[in-house]
């Protein structure tokens, strides 16, 4: 896993990134130029004729990381936004001249479920900025049908508001904002979905207030999976002095995204009015992803 950081210059030649901040690319392409694979360790690049470039762009390839732990994936940023502030004004006046400038973060795995978290640090230190944040997920599997593409398949995205109220019986949140949940738990009550699944109860832990959001769509829509947060957003946003004072008394507050899907290669952006407007909330999110196997391509 690990984290590239790439600047389209639209009009302008990559080099003029590099003459206002002097950080050297890890590769550039310019606009017309005959098109070449990308040098790998110490295999050249492969010059193909008649394929060109289509845009000038600048990119610093970050390390690359061996981690057993998913949780790290969003921090592998953390060397890039280190250059960038090191370089601050000149990193921002080539931020207002381009649209396009993103953080791409990268990680193969062969595990059917990641989870990590993006915590309220990490949000307020790139919204100032503007950035794309981009994370390119791939599953690698045994399976020699790696290569199929999976965009037949379903899926299941949506969005949850969780708030644990301590002592508190859930209703407070309701009563502080006005706002009715979808579900609540309550402490020492039977949790009934998972009651429902053995022969024992199972019995809540925490007082918690629910909102939830869901989304049954194609996989082509991965890429917007953090706009399932926006129908949360906007009912927090008309009630925000409310839910600010609720998220300042119950600390463990914050947003889900989830999504089952079949696609070995998984793709979502984070664009920057979104990653501003939750940076404001201060509260953390976390990310469920599952992969699936379905009926048109069983593992």
């Amino acid at each position: 896993m690990g984290c590239d950081f790439w600047i389209d210059t639209e009009e302008d030649a990559p080099s003029v990134v590099t003459r206002m901040t002097g950080v050297q690319p890890s590769w550039a392409t310019t606009k017309g130029e005959i098109f070449r694979t990308r040098p790998h360790n110490a295999i050249p690049g492969k010059v193909i004729p008649g394929k060109f470039f289509k845009q000038n762009l600048w990119e610093l390839s970050g390390t690359a990381y061996f981690e057993k732990d998913d949780h790290l994936i969003p921090f592998k940023s953390i060397d890039m936004l280190e250059m960038i502030e090191k370089q601050k004004s000149s990193f921002q006046k080539i931020f207002r001249n381009y649209k396009y400038k993103c953080l791409l973060h990268f990680c193969y795995t062969n595990r059917h479920k990641l989870q990590f978290r993006i915590p309220p640090e990490l949000w307020k230190r790139i919204a100032p900025y503007g950035l794309l944040v981009d994370f390119d997920l791939y599953l690698l599997s045994k399976s020699k049908k790696n290569n199929i593409n999976r965009i037949k398949t379903g899926t299941e995205m949506g969005c949850t508001l969780y708030i644990e109220t301590g002592k508190n019986d859930p209703v407070i949140v309701t009563e502080m904002t006005g706002v009715s949940p979808t579900r609540i738990k309550r402490k020492g009550y039977p949790d009934i979905p998972y009651t429902e699944l053995g022969t024992h109860p199972v019995f809540d832990e925490k007082n918690v207030w629910f909102y939830d959001t869901f989304d049954n769509r194609k996989a082509s829509k991965y890429f917007d999976l953090v706009y399932q947060s926006t129908e949360i957003l906007d009912l927090v946003e008309s009630r925000l002095e409310s839910f600010r004072k609720v998220f300042r008394r119950f600390k463990n507050s914050g947003l889900i995204l989830h999504c089952s899907m079949g696609h070995y290669n998984f793709q979502f952006r984070i664009r920057p009015d979104m990653w501003q407007r939750i940076a404001k909330l201060n509260i953390p999110v976390d990310f469920y992803l599952y992969y699936i196997s379905t009926p048109y391509f069983d593992d």
